[in-house]
């Protein structure tokens, strides 16, 4: 589907700009019908083309594709166990460098505090591409917009990928906030 694509693109191209990823870091996926869409790994996500977005199957979690990030375990979970077609993964500089003291996150700031409340910060033994992250973050995600992988990253899920992006994006902004208020 060409409007997934273009809003994987979009929203990638958001992520970059706004330094919520370096270039070949994060990754950004969006189910349609039986199909996930995912980007590929080693993909800049800030310059996104349609050739970096894969096409599989949502349900079928033996079929994997070594094109595809190595997060796809991590994104099918997510979406099969809360529902949410969309899937944002970052790895915001300032909100990784408040995950290292945190277990939770509290935004100081008026925005944060009403579209995010309170972040869980999740300390896992394999924080990247694991089974472990994979049922984690889906648990948390059921019940709160974001979840924060101490010294990893991010993941967002919404009903869109604005949604998502936004809610990351929101999260970097509080992060900052509380990193220079020295919290």
């Amino acid at each position: 589907m060409r409007f997934v694509c273009r809003d994987i693109i979009r929203v990638g191209n958001l992520l970059f700009r706004e330094g919520l990823v370096s270039a070949r870091a994060g990754n950004i996926s969006r189910a349609f019908g039986e199909w996930i869409y995912i980007t590929r790994t080693g993909a800049n996500v800030g310059d996104l083309t349609e050739e970096d977005i894969i096409r599989l199957p949502l349900k079928e979690r033996h079929i994997l594709d070594e094109r595809a990030s190595v997060e796809l375990p991590v994104h099918r979970r997510i979406i099969l166990e809360t529902g949410k077609p969309a899937v944002v993964h970052a790895h915001p500089v300032y909100t990784v460098a408040i995950s290292y003291g945190k277990e939770v996150i509290t935004p100081a700031d008026s925005e944060g505090k009403e579209i995010l409340g309170e972040i869980p910060v999740l300390d896992l033994e394999r924080p990247s591409a694991s089974e472990e992250l994979a049922r984690e973050a889906s648990r948390v995600l059921k019940s709160f917009p974001v979840v924060v992988i101490r010294g990893h990253g991010a993941f967002s899920c919404g009903e869109d990928l604005h949604r998502a992006y936004s809610l990351l994006s929101t999260l970097e902004h509080s992060c900052k906030i509380l990193f220079l208020r020295g919290s």
